[in-house]
């Protein structure tokens, strides 16, 4: 149950995130993961994961829609990406395993479920699956039925994430939009990648390498937070094409660094045009 709120609480805040609908701007480079390799080269950072978001909305639901209908949806949906996707290296054949996750749904009311009136179907349901893919990426999909103003709507949310190398993320920047155009209303993309800076930087370091990396990118209309040890930066940069507006500024570049005593290391993210995930 814990991992089903997390979940519709994640997806409820990217949702409310790519609402925003972000405008469209010609990047000067057409893949953003080399601009956000770049920021780590700046850094000095080893990269130890990339990740991409895709959010969609898939418009209206079908009328009757049970839970059983929505988890064949989002095992097709899934099953998308394996098409799509391309190895590097050919890998021995085996077959796939049972794609993990779960499922749920909120009645409007008991009564209405038993009566089999018309209320009987599903108020609310999301749709979890879990599968890794040919080239050592792990696909995570959210599939979720909701009401919006009296109608009952889709969205869809898939995260892509790969440790170490991630050229077969950068493969897929493309490909995942295409795989879902036919049916998305609306769609977003984010992109971001974690490293490691060897030692210690205090939170005023790490907010100065954060400002000196977005002005040698090009960065402009830089912002920053800090929260305890933790520093986060947002701003600007042509390079990454669509943005976000918040109070009349653009944003598509999002840094954010916090030391790890654990690891012994500083940890950085980089993500356009937000961080999506968690830092």
């Amino acid at each position: 149950m814990r991992r089903f709120l997390l979940s519709a609480i994640i997806l409820s805040v990217i949702c409310g995130i790519f609402f925003m609908h972000p405008e469209q701007h010609a990047p000067t480079q057409e893949n953003p993961f080399l601009t956000l390799q770049h920021i780590m080269e700046l850094a000095e950072a080893s990269i130890v994961e990339g990740e991409i978001h895709y959010w969609a909305s898939l418009g209206p639901s079908p009328k009757n829609l049970s839970l059983e209908d929505l988890e064949s949806r989002a095992d097709e949906l899934l099953g998308r990406i394996a098409i799509f996707e391309e190895p590097e290296e050919p890998k021995e054949f085996k077959e796939p395993e049972d794609q993990k996750g779960f499922a749920h749904a909120v009645y409007y009311s008991k009564e209405s479920v038993v009566k089999g009136g018309k209320d009987s179907f599903p108020e609310y349901m999301v749709v979890e699956r879990e599968q890794e893919l040919q080239s050592g990426a792990r696909a995570r999909l959210l599939l979720q039925q909701m009401d919006e103003d009296g109608r009952k709507t889709m969205h869809l949310l898939l995260t892509v994430t790969r440790e170490g190398e991630i050229a077969p993320l950068s493969d897929l920047v493309s490909r995942i939009p295409a795989a879902f155009r036919s049916e998305a209303e609306n769609s977003n993309l984010s992109f971001c990648l974690t490293g490691h800076i060897d030692g210690e930087l205090l939170p005023g370091q790490m907010e100065q390498l954060a400002r000196e990396i977005t002005r040698e990118i090009g960065g402009d209309k830089v912002q920053s937070v800090q929260d305890g040890g933790m520093v986060s930066v947002t701003g600007y940069t042509p390079d990454l094409g669509d943005y976000l507006k918040a109070e009349n500024l653009r944003i598509n570049l999002n840094l954010a660094m916090r030391y790890d005593d654990y690891l012994g290391k500083t940890v950085i993210w980089a993500g356009t045009p937000l961080i999506a995930g968690q830092y």
